[in-house]
């Protein structure tokens, strides 16, 4: 195998980390991981928000506070590879749940996360994000379903006890 084939490979598996430790920091509330995510002169596209690296972390964070469950499922992403530049286009289910009212409200959002990244003295990040929705669907609770025996996405946070430690 050439080092050319080699060095997109590495790339390519580091770029499916970021995905996987953007998602994994948006469910936890973990914001605080989120410079090694992106380069500060990133910018955001959710079509009701669009802004800089500054304006994202507050509405990330309004957004997902006000959640008492969050999971981003992304799909296997799709990396194209341009030098020191890159587009990665992978599909995402997000599930949420609010509590108020009571027993709860439920959304869910088909979509796909377009990210644009850049490799900068030998170390990617992301540059841009790009939301595009598919599909919202909104159910309202009949019953509150923490009473049985699963453990529950609730009030996930990098303060939880199921949160990782290095």
């Amino acid at each position: 195998m050439s080092d050319a084939a080699i060095e997109a490979l590495v790339a390519k598996a580091r770029l499916g980390e970021l995905v996987a430790e953007y998602a994994n920091l948006i469910d936890w509330l973990d914001w605080g991981r989120l410079d090694g995510v992106f380069w500060p002169e990133a910018t955001f596209d959710f079509g009701m928000f669009k802004g800089d690296f500054a304006a994202y972390r507050k509405f990330v964070a309004e957004l997902g506070e006000g959640y008492a469950r969050r999971l981003h499922m992304f799909g296997m992403p799709s990396i194209t590879l341009s030098g020191d530049r890159a587009r990665v286009d992978v599909g995402c289910v997000i599930v949420c749940r609010t509590d108020d009212p009571a027993p709860g409200i439920d959304d869910v959002f088909w979509g796909r996360y377009l990210f644009t990244a850049e490799r900068r003295g030998g170390e990617w990040r992301l540059a841009g994000l790009t939301y595009v929705l598919n599909l919202f669907d909104r159910t309202e609770r009949q019953a509150d379903d923490r009473g049985g025996p699963m453990t529950f996405g609730d009030g996930l946070s990098p303060q939880h006890p199921l949160a990782a430690r290095l």
